[in-house]
């Protein structure tokens, strides 16, 4: 008889643990960090061109460009304002390098890429970067 009240009594207590240990899950209400989202894009760059030349990304979303340079100059990669005027990020890539450059965006826009060193844009090496 004293066994059987002894095994009632823990399988109550294991019932009870476990209904308390279901109901806290959420972490007393405290805020919980956004889950980040991140791309990685490998880039070649030769002469005068970035293929792919164009990429989507989500505002915040952390951004990786691989950009290995299979030409015979050396190039760079850069992020540039919509409107061209700023440089947001850049990378050099020597001849047979592989480079890369980490931008998170934060806001939504196209942003324009280019390699600036003279005569690179102009011969086309160009790209866009579409934030949404």
């Amino acid at each position: 008889m004293k066994f059987r009240s002894i095994s009632l009594m823990v399988v109550i207590g294991l019932v009870l643990v476990v209904a308390l240990a279901a109901c806290g899950g959420g972490g007393g209400g405290a805020p919980q960090p956004a889950s980040s989202s991140s791309s990685t894009f490998n880039v070649t760059a030769t002469e005068f061109k970035f293929e792919p030349n164009t990429f989507n990304a989500k505002a915040g979303e952390q951004l990786t460009f691989k950009v290995t340079n299979k030409g015979t100059v050396d190039h760079n990669f850069v992020i540039l304002s919509a409107d061209g005027s700023q440089e947001l990020a850049k990378t050099e890539i020597k001849v047979g390098q592989t480079a890369t450059l980490n931008y998170t965006p934060p806001a939504a826009g196209e942003y324009q890429i280019d390699c600036n060193l003279p005569g690179h844009k102009e011969a086309g090496m160009t790209g866009t970067l579409t934030v949404k």
